[in-house]
This record gives structure tokens, C-alpha cells and sequence, in this order.
């Protein structure tokens, strides 16, 4: 039997489970139950954020509404006698019609007749699937000739089979279409059938051209924050009855970088792995990261001011096996979370570490204040680029180190040849 990853088994199935996205989810269903739903849509944002599911979710909320809780159905816009736009409720399950309603826009009254709720149900279990022949998903980077922009078009004019009151194109990495192909599609995006809605997604809405920008209703997708996944994390890890160390669950969020979909898939490759529970030590194993106390080592020696340890905890972390770049990454977020405590407090809610993990950095930041951590930061910034470029990018590490170490006398002897004079500094080591 094939398995299925954790990605696709936990997407959201409603509107209120999708993390992260919230104010759009809101507005489309506002967008449902006020009649003003558009002909398209542009979803952009960065990778599993919740785009591609969103745009099933809407799908499945048009064609059928009755399977998620809460959700209204589409109406239908029509005109009375006097010329005035008025909206029509969908019919009721169980009631029938002998004549079918017609899609937004039209000038037929009759509400529509939806299937009864076990219709409903296999029609949204193929949405969802990506095999509803009614909601059609598109891949863009395949799918980018003008011969199939055509073939979009010329089936866009078909209504949609059995109870479906809508026929939906979502094309994925629309940035990908060809010029040519995105030319044809302008005047049917423009004024389609009534009974089509487009939903667009892309990765790189800077690539898609203003004038197909400006036929959409764009949604812009935002990263997720780590505190949110760390969260469904922990949700999956009890569904699938597997314990996780605190410290491992907000690794993954902050590996993550705001995607659900990739902290998902680092979730089950550490899953994989066959150990229970899951420590920090088998996240560190899989992903060739550093064990977070030789971190905290090497950053106590900064602030002692020790050049000696300091270079011999870097030399202790790159026998481990990891990279140059690695060290420099980890070291950055390490110096990031002490400037945020510093400026904001251990409790703020920037502070993207577990509860264990606090105190300890609390303690570690009280040896810092935020210019100097700020100084550090950009340091280690100016090595990532200058190493790129260098024949010798050990000798630029230690040398970094070195001035990581030696920062704040460094400081000191700027100020003194900024004008501030010998008894200025004696007066300011004093405070």
C-alpha cells in the first residue's frame, strides 16, 4: 500500500483550518455569501503557504457548498422589474426543479438545485483530489503553449457536467505560460462565460504580466509564522501518535521558513527515521546541524571576550562536520533571538524558542546589548558574501571570529579616535 506524506494528508479540509491565511479565507466567503464572487483570482505567494488548497477550498465552497461547515451558498444575481440587482438564496437539499439555475450574472431566477449531501461529499473528495472534471488544474509549467490556451478556451465555452454550477480553471506557476499563450487567454479572462471562474497561483507574481494582473482579484498569501506551524505541528505529531521534543518541533517551524508544507516534509523524513521520542540530536544528525550547546558555547566566549576559546569552539563545530555557511547561518539566528530579547524581553512573542530554551538565552543576552549585537549580526552578514568570493574562506571565518570576540574593545578604540578622548573612555568603562 503506498503512503501518502503528511503534506497532503493533513491540508486543510474547511475554510477555518487553513493556518496563516485567515483574512483570505474570510473575504472569500464573505465574497460567496454576498453574491460577489469574481470571475478570477490571483493567488500569489511564496511555496506551501496554502495557495493550491485554498484555491480547492473555493472550488469545492461553489460547487459544493453543503460539505463544509458553515459555508454559504452561492447566489444568484438577477434583476427585478424595476432594473435593480437582487440576489436569489441557493435551493434547499431535497427540493427539486424542473428547471436547472443558471450561473452569476445570468437573467434566470430559479436557484440553483444542488445534489443531495452524498453527491456533494464525492464531488468535494474529487476537488480536493485534483479529479473533479468540473475543477480543472492546470500546471503552467507544462502546460504553456498556445495550444493550450486554446484548448482552455474552447472547453471554457462547455457548461458543467452533472449538478455543478460552475466549471473552475486552477493554473498553477501561471508566471510559467508563455507570452502567446497568456495573449490568448486575455479576452476570454476578461469577460468569460458566466458559469467559468479562473483562479490563478504563482510563486512569482512579478511575472505575470499587468495585464493579466488586472483582470484578477489578487490575494497575496503571506509566510506563515513559525508559532502557527510549530503549532500544527505539534497537532500532526499527536494525530500520528509520535512524541517530539519541544526544541525539536520549533527547529522544524523555523527550518521551515514560513512554508507549512516544507517543515511538513522535514516532519517526515525525522519521522522516518524510526526513533521515539524525537530528540534534538536526530534532528541535528539528519539535517547536518549543529548541536545548539556548541552554539551557546561558542557565543559565551564571544562575550567573555575570550579570542583563544572562541576560535577553538569554531574549530570544534566545523569537526562536526558542518559547513562554513552553515555555522555562519546558525550563529546569525543565534545572535538574532539574543537582539530580540534584549529589545523586547525573554516573554515577547518574537522570541522564536521553547520554553526551555528561554531562560537560557535570557541569561546568555544579558551579556549583550542590541548595538553591539546589531554590529555582530552584520559582521557575520559581510563574511556570507565576502566567503563567496574567497580563495581562503577559513582564514575570513576566524578573522570574523576574532572581531566577534574583540568587538566591544574594538568599539572603545573607535570611540577614542572619534574624538571622545582618553578621559571620556575611562569615564564610560566606569558606568
Amino acid at each position: 500500500m503506498s503512503y501518502t506524506v503528511l503534506a497532503r494528508r493533513y491540508r486543510s479540509n474547511t475554510f477555518d483550518e487553513v493556518i496563516g491565511q485567515e483574512s483570505v479565507a474570510k473575504t472569500l466567503l464573505n465574497a460567496i455569501a454576498q453574491g460577489r464572487v469574481a470571475h478570477a483570482y490571483l493567488f500569489t505567494g511564496t511555496r506551501g503557504v496554502g495557495k493550491t488548497t485554498t484555491a480547492r477550498l473555493f472550488a469545492r465552497a461553489l460547487n459544493a457548498p453543503d460539505t463544509i461547515p458553515g459555508c454559504p451558498k452561492p447566489g444568484l444575481i438577477t434583476a427585478d422589474a424595476d432594473g435593480k440587482k437582487k440576489k436569489t438564496k441557493a435551493k434547499p437539499d431535497g427540493e427539486s426543479s424542473s428547471r436547472r439555475g443558471t450561473a452569476s450574472g445570468t437573467s434566470s431566477d430559479e436557484p440553483h438545485d444542488y445534489p443531495p449531501l452524498d453527491v456533494q461529499e464525492r464531488m468535494a473528495s474529487a476537488i480536493m483530489a485534483g479529479q473533479d472534471l468540473n475543477v480543472v488544474e492546470i500546471d503552467g509549467a507544462s502546460n504553456n503553449g498556445v495550444e493550450q490556451a486554446r484548448q482552455l478556451i474552447a472547453n471554457a465555452g462547455l457548461a458543467p457536467t452533472g449538478n455543478a454550477l460552475y466549471k473552475i480553471y486552477i493554473i498553477d506557476e501561471v508566471h510559467m505560460l508563455s507570452t502567446a499563450a497568456l495573449t490568448a487567454l486575455l479576452k476570454t479572462m476578461e469577460e468569460p462565460p458566466p458559469h467559468v471562474k479562473f483562479i490563478l497561483c504563482t510563486t512569482e507574481s512579478h511575472k505575470v504580466p499587468a495585464t493579466i494582473q488586472s483582470r484578477c482579484q489578487r490575494f497575496d498569501f503571506r509566510n506563515i509564522p513559525t508559532a502557527k506551524i510549530a503549532d500544527h505541528l505539534r497537532d500532526v505529531l499527536r494525530q500520528e501518535k509520535v512524541e517530539a521534543n519541544d526544541d525539536v518541533i520549533w527547529q522544524l517551524a523555523r527550518q521551515g521558513n514560513g512554508s507549512m508544507r516544507d517543515a511538513l516534509s522535514l516532519l517526515d523524513r525525522l519521522i522516518a527515521t524510526g526513533e521515539s521520542p524525537l530528540t534534538p540530536q536526530v534532528l541535528e544528525a539528519m539535517l547536518g546541524l549543529p548541536a545548539p550547546q556548541l552554539i551557546i558555547n561558542l557565543v559565551d566566549a564571544l562575550a567573555s571576550g575570550n579570542v583563544g576559546q572562541s576560535l577553538e569552539h569554531t574549530a570544534a563545530l566545523l569537526d562536526k562536520g558542518i559547513s562554513e555557511d552553515q555555522l555562519i547561518d546558525v550563529l546569525i539566528e543565534r545572535l538574532r533571538q539574543l537582539m530580540l530579547i534584549t529589545a523586547c524581553g525573554s516573554e515577547s512573542d518574537l522570541i522564536e524558542l521553547s520554553d526551555e530554551a528561554r531562560p537560557v538565552a535570557a541569561a546568555q543576552a544579558a551579556s549583550f546589548d542590541a548595538a553591539g549585537l546589531v554590529h555582530m549580526i552584520a559582521l557575520c552578514e559581510n563574511l556570507q558574501r565576502a566567503g563567496k568570493n574567497s580563495s581562503n574562506p577559513r582564514a575570513l571565518l576566524d578573522a570574523t571570529i576574532v572581531r566577534l570576540a574583540l568587538a566591544e574593545k574594538m568599539a572603545d578604540v573607535a570611540a577614542l579616535l572619534a574624538g571622545g578622548g582618553a578621559g571620556a573612555l575611562i569615564a564610560e568603562k566606569k558606568k
